[in-house]
């Protein structure tokens, strides 16, 4: 794969990362303006679109540019990931519609907090894989460890909130709409460590010469 080829790949991927930054801007105005979710709702809808356009432009491109089959399937899989986190972050807000959330609490809040933050630390990690060399591996390896960890703290997180939700009375129609939001938050983090996952194969093969 050229050199150019390659950074129009990237340039496809960092667009991809961006329309999951504004979800993640939209979902929190939301949170603020829960009244007008239906909205934004379609907003973030919107997003969505934009991003399967963006992803089908890059599927084009790494199809002509790349005539290694494995490789080929290796790199769909990396930008394939991130583009199901923007799908991912689009049902979120319309699990937010469709259980008529009218009240947002403390760990809602927190859960889409959580959400950003990992988004920033997703951007992070990918300007690090897309000027990757030897000398930086251990910044690399930093990373990595810094998403885990954040991963790690948002399960514990999670599992507070759902032991709340069931150690304490409360409505029965509100743990239903609770739990839900906050299943959809953790499918988002799986995602979102399944990219990681990527990043890390991708150091590996570079570290084993593989062009990429």
């Amino acid at each position: 794969m050229k050199i150019e080829d390659r950074e129009r790949l990237f340039d496809y991927t960092q667009q991809l990362i961006d329309v999951l930054n504004e979800e993640c801007t939209a979902l929190l105005e939301m949170l603020e303006e829960i009244e007008n979710r239906v909205a934004i709702s379609r907003q973030i809808n919107k997003l969505e679109s934009d991003g399967d356009v963006i992803f089908h432009a890059f599927s084009d491109l790494l199809h002509e540019v790349e005539p290694d089959p494995e490789l080929r399937m290796s790199v769909f899989q990396m930008c394939r990931h991130i583009e199901e986190c923007i799908d991912m972050i689009d049902e979120l807000s319309m699990t937010i519609v469709r259980y008529n959330t009218r009240t947002v609490t403390s760990g809602m809040k927190a859960s889409v907090n959580a959400i950003a933050g990992c988004v920033k630390k997703e951007m992070h990690l990918m300007n690090i894989v897309r000027t990757y060399d030897a000398e930086n591996r251990e910044v690399f390896i930093k990373a990595i460890n810094e998403f885990d960890a954040f991963k790690v703290d948002f399960y514990k997180m999670y599992d507070m909130l759902i032991f709340g939700l069931f150690s304490q009375p409360h409505d029965t129609v509100d743990i239903i709409r609770c739990k839900a939001i906050y299943d959809a938050v953790k499918d988002i983090f799986k995602a979102f460590e399944v990219s990681a996952d990527d990043c890390y194969k991708f150091l590996k093969a570079r570290d084993n010469g593989l062009e990429c």
